[in-house]
């Protein structure tokens, strides 16, 4: 996968240099991937995303018990604090990677922090006041950690060769979409606890609780195992200073990329990540307000329907990796994908035509013991009920699929459109966009459902949907991998200027 400056630029390797023609040409193909730490990498990637999303569902009815000024304002800025922490620490751990070509330390240093932050957010139980403030720290901390994902991309993207990437990176999203779809229903199973629970010693165990000491105890073990048997090897990438490449540095060159279909790639990552925080997080007072469940019941039943959707998911993402869905242009599996999301919010925006209007809590009541809208939720009094069986089939099957179908194809095209390179700050970069986009919409969606209904959410989602076509059909034909060969005669650029293939 070399490229010949032309020959005013250097000179051809002799007979005498030991470097063939073909070898030269695409020194990448020679290697194999090494899969034994791709696995693993996939695995942590799986530890991130069940550390991000475990409490999604959870959060509300722990937040509103702990602390009872919190609203649902308050619960937008608790749910963007992880991807706050995740927003500063993406390009950081990217950078760290970028330096020292490392993905371990990296991957165990953030791993140590979030088990900080998941003992912090259990702790917050034992205080007395300010608790939705030691909630929003909480979460700020591992968001610090789980920062990580960024060095665990890179090592997808620069440890597999080109034959390989696409299912190593679908692997990789793969396992945190598992994590992300997994993580609440890891609460849902915790919830026969109850909320009140038991002391141990001076350890208060409930529903909310335990799962946040079980993910530190997550966190501590996955650090353990990459420090014992995780061994890098950068098979998809040709640098001077890793063993076995200085003989193609006279000989080889790695064109610049295409910013414009990277920076699409980003943004297609950022909306996904968008929407599956917003409908994630949502879930829980959504359901409430629909078909008055109380709170135990939403997260019990939203956790089973998550369950159900992660396996779609998973079983789409290998599908892409193993089969010939893989082989399918990346660019229509991308529209494919952003199509099944307009589905979703379709059928989901409460329509005139739906049963309506919602109920109100009876007076006195809270949604610990019974489900309905609040009684400054005004909207709800002209709002409509999507049928529940409508709702848990596009969570389910159009949520389930238009996931895999966009953010797979998008990061394995981002990782080609990039090239053969070092690619640690441009991943941090790419996850760095999936973390600000949902620690503001977060904030943003919230506040909506508040005072607005949950219309306004899918109107606002739809739009950036729709934004996602618009480019994808006008940079149609930019959006492919870097071309490491122009044509004879033409000339390319990179980073020490121009240089023609003759």
């Amino acid at each position: 996968m070399g490229i010949f400056p032309s020959d005013s630029d250097i000179s051809l390797p002799s007979k005498d240099s030991g470097i063939s023609l073909d070898s030269i040409r695409s020194p990448l193909h020679e290697r194999s991937t090494e899969w034994r730490a791709m696995w693993i990498s996939i695995g942590m990637q799986f530890v991130v995303g069940v550390q991000i999303s475990v409490y999604y569902m959870s959060m509300w009815p722990y937040l509103s018990g702990l602390d009872k000024t919190a609203d649902m304002d308050f619960l937008g800025w608790v749910v963007a604090a992880c991807n706050i922490g995740c927003t500063i620490s993406n390009p950081l751990y990217g950078l760290w990677n970028q330096k020292t070509m490392s993905c371990k330390w990296p991957t165990i240093t953030g791993f140590l922090i979030a088990a900080v932050g998941q003992v912090m957010y259990g702790a917050i139980s034992e205080v007395q006041q300010h608790g939705k403030w030691y909630m929003l720290a909480a979460r700020v901390v591992t968001g610090l950690g789980v920062g990580n994902l960024a060095a665990l991309r890179a090592y997808g993207a620069t440890a597999s060769t080109p034959k390989d990437r696409l299912k190593a990176i679908s692997y990789g999203t793969a396992g945190y979409v598992f994590g992300i779809s997994f993580g609440p229903a890891i609460s849902a199973f915790f919830t026969p606890l109850g909320e009140t629970g038991f002391n141990i010693w001076i350890l208060k165990i409930d529903m909310y609780t335990t799962v946040a000491y079980l993910m530190a105890l997550v966190c501590v073990l996955a650090a353990v195992l990459m420090l014992v048997f995780f061994q890098e090897d950068y098979a998809g990438i040709i640098d001077k200073n890793q063993d076995g490449d200085e003989k193609y540095q006279n000989y080889v060159v790695v064109p610049k990329y295409d910013l414009v279909p990277a920076l699409i790639c980003i943004y297609l990552y950022m909306i996904v990540s968008m929407i599956a925080t917003n409908i994630e997080v949502m879930s829980t007072p959504l359901t409430t307000v629909l078909y008055d469940w109380k709170d135990s019941q939403a997260i019990l039943y939203n956790g089973i329907i998550e369950s159900v959707t992660c396996i779609v998911s998973v079983l789409i993402n290998f599908g892409i990796g193993k089969s010939r869905i893989g082989k399918i242009d990346k660019r229509l599996q991308i529209l494919f994908g952003l199509g099944v999301f307009v589905a979703f919010h379709l059928v989901n925006y409460p329509w005139w035509f739906y049963s309506g209007p919602l109920n109100f809590l009876p007076p006195g009541s809270n949604t610990t013991i019974v489900g309905g809208c609040l009684d400054t939720y005004t909207w709800c009094s002209s709002t409509t009920r999507v049928p529940m069986a409508l709702y848990i089939f596009a969570f389910v099957f159009f949520f389930g699929i238009a996931f895999p179908f966009v953010e797979s194809p998008a990061a394995a095209l981002y990782s080609e459109v990039l090239g053969p390179r070092k690619q640690g700050m441009m991943q941090g970069l790419f996850s760095f966009g999936g973390s600000v986009t949902p620690f503001v919409a977060s904030i943003i969606i919230t506040f909506l459902f508040q005072h607005t209904g949950y219309k306004y959410v899918i109107i606002l989602q739809s739009s950036t949907i729709f934004i996602a076509f618009v480019l994808m059909l006008v940079f149609y034909k930019r959006m492919v991998p870097l071309k490491l060969k122009p044509k004879n005669g033409e000339s390319a650029a990179y980073k020490n200027g121009v240089f023609y293939s003759m």
